[in-house]
C-alpha cells in the first residue's frame, strides 16, 4: 500500500517539493525502524572505528535519506514524470564487458539505483543480462515487483530478473546462462533468508560477512567478474563506475578457506567506503574482532 500510494503521490507532486517532503518522513521511517538503523550504525562504527556513537547514528540517517531520494528518482522515472541522467566511469572496462564473447558476472552491491540502471544499460550489451535480486519480505511487495519486472521484461526483451527464493536450482540455472555467453549481474554483499554465509579479514581486524554463492559462482563458471556500482552523484544524477575483471588467486588444496574471498570482499570494501553513505545494507555485514584474540 505505501509503493502504490508513493507511485500515486508522484504523478502529482511537483519535483520542487521533495527536498522539503522527503527528509522528515525519512526521519520518521529511520526513528520507528529501529533495527534496521541499529544495523547501519554498527557497520558504520566498524569500518570507521573512530567514529563516536552520535556521528555513526547521524552517518546512519544519512543512509536512510540518500536511500529515500533513490527510491523516490526511480519511482520518478517509472511512472514518467522526471528523468535522470547517467554517466559511465570507466569506459574500457565496459566496453571490453560489452564485447566479450563468453558470458561474464557483473559484481555490484546495493548502492545508488541498481533498478533502473540495470535495465536501461542491458541493451547496449547486445545480449541478456540476468539480474538476481532477493524477494521482498512481505508478500504483497513482493507481488508489486514481480508485476514490475514483468512489465521491463516486455517492454526490453535483454532484462531478466531472478528472484532469488532459494534451492540449489538458481545456481545451476546461472550457471547455464553464464555457458550461453548471457551476462549475471549479482549484488555480492548482503546475506538474508537462507543464503549461505561466508566472512572474509578485508582489513586488519574487519570482518565482512558475503553470500557465499557468487564467489562460488564465479569459480565453478571461471567467467570474468567486473566490479560494477552505481553511484549518486547528486539530484537525479548517477554514475555507473566499472572497475577490471578480477583477479581470482587459485585455490590451494587442503585449505578450508578460499584466498579469493578477500579479493571478492576488497572490491566491493573499496567502493563503499568511499560512498559509505549510499551502502543500503540494513543487516549487520562488517565487525572488529580483537587484535590478538585466541
Amino acid at each position: 500500500m505505501p509503493t502504490r500510494c508513493l507511485m500515486r503521490g508522484l504523478k502529482v507532486a511537483p519535483w520542487f517539493l521533495e527536498p522539503v517532503l522527503v527528509p522528515p518522513w525519512t526521519f520518521l521511517f529511520f526513528l520507528l525502524a529501529a533495527k534496521q538503523r541499529r544495523a547501519v550504525a554498527g557497520n558504520l562504527q566498524a569500518l570507521f572505528p573512530d567514529w563516536s556513537g552520535l556521528r555513526a547514528w547521524v552517518g546512519a540517517y544519512r543512509v536512510f535519506l540518500n536511500f529515500a531520494y533513490t527510491y523516490v528518482e526511480a519511482m520518478r522515472a517509472e511512472t514518467g514524470s522526471g528523468d535522470v541522467d547517467w554517466v559511465i566511469d570507466g569506459l574500457e572496462h565496459f566496453e571490453d564487458l560489452r564485447t566479450r564473447p563468453a558470458g561474464s558476472l557483473i559484481l555490484t552491491a546495493h548502492m545508488g539505483n541498481y533498478d533502473m540502471a540495470a535495465p536501461l544499460f542491458s541493451d547496449k550489451f547486445g545480449r541478456v543480462v540476468h539480474a538476481v535480486r532477493a524477494p521482498e519480505r512481505v508478500p504483497e511487495m513482493q507481488a508489486i515487483r514481480e508485476a514490475e519486472q514483468r512489465e521491463k521484461e516486455r517492454l526490453n526483451p535483454w532484462f531478466r530478473t531472478c528472484f532469488n527464493t532459494g534451492g540449489d536450482m538458481l545456481g545451476v540455472e546461472l550457471a547455464r546462462f553464464l555457458g550461453d555467453g548471457d551476462i549475471v549481474a549479482v549484488q555480492g554483499d548482503r546475506v538474508i533468508f537462507e543464503v549461505s554465509p561466508m566472512e572474509a579479514e578485508v582489513e586488519p581486524g574487519l570482518m565482512m560477512r558475503l553470500p557465499r554463492g557468487p564467489l562460488y559462482l564465479a569459480r565453478i563458471t571461471g567467467a570474468a567478474s567486473f566490479p560494477l556500482f552505481i553511484i549518486r552523484d547528486g539530484w537525479r544524477r548517477y554514475r555507473i563506475l566499472v572497475k577490471p575483471p578480477l583477479q581470482l588467486p587459485e585455490r590451494v588444496r587442503g585449505r578450508a578457506e578460499d584466498p579469493a574471498t578477500p579479493v571478492w570482499a576488497g572490491a566491493i570494501l573499496e567502493v563503499v567506503k568511499g560512498h559509505w553513505d549510499q551502502w543500503f545494507v540494513f543487516e549487520p555485514v562488517l565487525r572488529r574482532e580483537e587484535r590478538g584474540r585466541a
